[in-house]
């Protein structure tokens, strides 16, 4: 069955621009193509980058798992859940620059951003357009920079931590 991902939301947009712009990222999606993965042989192979990868892409949803029966008890395995992505996305033109910088952005330059929101929080603000208005950005750079992060993630129109 042929599983497809639709992307219709422009901060989905920066993640798929970005779940493979490094050799490694390519390297650990072609190993979730190819096989069920526990996340200790992810480590094993590729460390604890590896591993952060990993929990970005079940943050996204891209991938998918399920427990499985190992000689050392029940193990998580994971595996790349879509075979193709759709892109379906209505992008005003002076916002397309926003997303692309976003998705070209290095990982320490979203890092940063990603402090900066936690921050924010820490003090009480929440909501996506205060957090906007504070930190003087576009709400499509916003939400590429929460979709990029590790630790955060949008929940209507709240920020909150990953759990």
């Amino acid at each position: 069955m042929n599983k497809i991902k639709v992307i219709n939301d422009i901060g989905d947009l920066v993640t798929v621009f970005t779940i493979s712009n490094t050799d490694q990222k390519k390297k650990i999606l072609s190993l979730l193509n190819e096989k069920w993965i526990m996340e200790e042989d992810l480590k094993a192979e590729f460390g604890e980058e590896g591993v952060k990868f990993l929990k970005y892409l079940e943050k996204i949803k891209f991938i998918e798992s399920q427990w499985t029966n190992t000689p050392k008890g029940p193990k998580k395995i994971y595996h790349n859940y879509y075979d193709s992505i759709q892109i379906d996305v209505i992008l005003p033109t002076s916002e397309t620059g926003e997303v692309l910088y976003v998705a070209s952005m290095s990982d320490e330059e979203v890092d940063n951003y990603s402090a900066k929101i936690e921050e924010l929080l820490n003090s009480g603000i929440q909501y996506v357009g205060e957090i906007q208005t504070k930190l003087g950005v576009s709400l499509t750079f916003l939400r590429g920079i929460i979709k990029r992060s590790k630790n955060l993630v949008l929940k209507g129109m709240k920020v909150e931590r990953l759990q």
